[in-house]
């Protein structure tokens, strides 16, 4: 990390110039100015190098995200997630209206995963939800923080989340933007052996789906909260605080002692689901909020803002538009949406992390125009004929299913 610099990162981005001659200068942020994506002359992509974490920021003589978290052996990266951000929101209106973000109250992440499970108890069985369970488990966590709420530790505070959004996770520049301004993003992952491995400045790179499929092991996610981002030579990457305590990704001295430890990063392109943005309700896109509800199923609007790219959701938008002849603020969950689901999203690869599809033909999909869907859907249900199933599993501890 760089040198804290009080309530700014050291690593405010620079004016960078383009090929073209062009000069294009950062984006003023709240707590990091960030790049300009493309250059103002020739539209050409930005393809070099920077980095900014809200971790690095010191307040009052400590982390401006607090401390790192520790989820022992428990299964609940989702509850530690969520937790860990609404301490972070917190922390950052404290800074915000100048006052001590160190009496900021947390919340247990084990009692809300009590109060989940009381209002569906399908998710204390492995056996209740054979598709999706990460997804509905993100899914109704935030909308139990948000419509319930839960107490706070020590004062018994009913604390309710303000507003609850997605991002596409291929939005990159949209993430990164919302970061500087200090918002924090509950975002998922496939892990692998090697994370707990993790060094200092390394990326993690989660392992292809097709080795899954492979070695017949069950597909097993994490969650973690998003708390800055960058690019290395134009690899996006994204930095994410763990709840394993400090002892994941170390930086040790030279007597190999940790002096911080809890923070790592991880591939942009290896996020499974859109990210939760946790955020108040005047900072939220009308068209992304989640809405309530009090059924396990997902709702079809719910589940286009979980999985959705951003070019489906825009073509899904602008299909909308044109039907009605006026712009909606809010997205309906109308005929096409629900085709949408059922057609694009329920028989695709990306549905379900748990699916053993090839990665290549993943990626190939994700990528394809709206046109081109309905052929790409031919090949899909070729590979579920010969999909690979196993009644082998592998959970490695502090994992839960996502």
């Amino acid at each position: 990390m760089a040198r804290e610099r009080g309530l700014r990162s050291s690593n405010d981005a620079k004016p960078w110039k383009c090929r073209c001659g062009a000069i294009n200068h950062p984006k003023k942020r709240r707590f990091s100015d960030v790049r300009s994506w493309e250059c103002r002359g020739c539209k050409r992509e930005f393809k070099g190098s920077f980095k900014f974490c809200l971790g690095e920021i010191e307040v009052d003589g400590g982390s401006l995200i607090g401390e790192v978290w520790d989820q022992g052996d428990d299964p609940y990266c989702v509850a530690f997630a969520y937790g860990k951000g609404i301490e972070v929101v917190e922390r950052v209106s404290c800074v915000n209206n100048g006052t001590d973000p160190n009496e900021v109250e947390c919340i247990d992440p084990i009692e809300l995963e009590d109060k989940l499970t009381k209002k569906f108890p399908v998710f204390a069985s492995n056996d209740g939800i054979t598709k999706d369970k990460g997804l509905h488990k993100v899914l109704h966590m935030g909308l139990l923080l948000k419509e319930e709420g839960i107490p706070k530790m020590s004062s018994r505070d009913n604390y309710q989340l303000e507003d609850l959004s997605t991002i596409p996770r291929d939005d990159f520049s949209s993430i990164i933007d919302c970061l500087a301004e200090g918002v924090p993003f509950v975002a998922t992952y496939l892990a692998g052996k090697r994370r707990s491995k993790l060094k200092y400045c390394q990326i993690y790179k989660s392992p292809p789906r097709s080795r899954y499929a492979q070695k017949k092991v069950k597909r097993t996610g994490h969650a973690v909260l998003l708390i800055g981002g960058g690019m290395d030579m134009g690899r996006k990457f994204f930095f994410c605080v763990n709840s394993w305590n400090t002892k994941f990704c170390p930086r040790r001295n030279s007597r190999g002692e940790i002096i911080k430890g809890g923070i790592g990063k991880i591939r942009a392109s290896d996020l499974t689901k859109n990210v939760i943005k946790l955020s108040r309700p005047e900072k939220t896109d009308p068209c992304r909020r989640l809405e309530a509800q009090d059924v396990l199923e997902i709702s079809s609007k719910n589940y286009i803002l979980m999985m959705a790219s951003k070019g489906h959701f825009a073509h899904l938008l602008r299909r909308q538009k044109v039907k009605s002849e006026k712009t909606d603020e809010n997205l309906q969950c109308d005929d096409e949406i629900k085709k949408f689901r059922e057609d694009h999203l329920v028989h695709g690869p990306f549905c379900n992390d748990e699916a053993e599809y090839p990665q290549n033909l993943v990626d190939r999909y994700k990528e394809c125009s709206f046109e081109e869907m309905e052929d790409n859907l031919i090949n899909i249900e070729k590979l579920r004929c010969t999909k690979v199933t196993s009644k082998e599993t592998y959970e490695p501890p502090n994992l839960c299913v996502i």
